[in-house]
């Protein structure tokens, strides 16, 4: 039965993984390296596990755009907790990124948004922000793509319904960003 577990969990990523959009990487590719060589800094906000894939994301970003463009753009906005609790007293846990992008966003900035049902009140909350200012919006979500996919510029869309298979995927595809800008000069 565990191995049957096994196999069948391998199976669907794999599945899942042969039919993902490359498009959407490349276009999101492009955003990326545009809004980076324009100034713009990326901003990332998930919920939960996806909370930890925009944290590993900036992380990875800020290394592969250290090594192809010598600069740092992304900020992850679920990474400071205290600026979370405060803002959750305070206002509302729905706003703790919108509160954030108020006093940060700027024109040449993007957002990028994880979420695997994309439907996060608060990641939708500063989806629908940005877009009102004029940012671009980029959004990876799962399942049918929730509001998020219809809120955004650019997505990447996991086609799946498995929460898990749909995080895996994404933290996969924000590797192969990150892989991407660091061959920059190569591209």
């Amino acid at each position: 039965m565990k191995k049957e577990i096994i196999s069948n969990y391998i199976e669907n990523v794999i599945q899942t993984c042969k039919i993902i959009n490359h498009n959407e990487i490349a276009n999101i590719y492009d955003i990326l390296i545009e809004a980076a060589c324009v100034g713009g800094r990326i901003y990332i906000c998930g919920n939960g596990g996806s909370a930890s894939t925009a944290s590993h994301f900036q992380t990875d970003l800020n290394d592969a755009f250290s090594i192809a463009l010598k600069l740092m753009p992304a900020t992850c906005l679920a990474d400071n907790i205290s600026t979370i609790t405060a803002i959750s007293n305070d206002y509302s846990y729905d706003d703790v990124f919108l509160h954030q992008l108020k006093y940060i966003l700027n024109k040449k900035d993007i957002l990028i948004t994880i979420s695997g049902s994309g439907n996060s009140t608060n990641v939708i909350k500063a989806a629908e922000y940005a877009k009102n200012k004029g940012n671009i919006v980029v959004s990876m979500v799962g399942f049918d793509g929730g509001e998020l996919k219809e809120l955004s510029d650019y997505y990447l869309h996991v086609p799946v319904d498995n929460m898990q298979i749909s995080e895996d995927l994404h933290l996969l595809c924000c590797h192969l960003l990150s892989t991407l800008i660091r061959e920059y000069r190569n591209i």
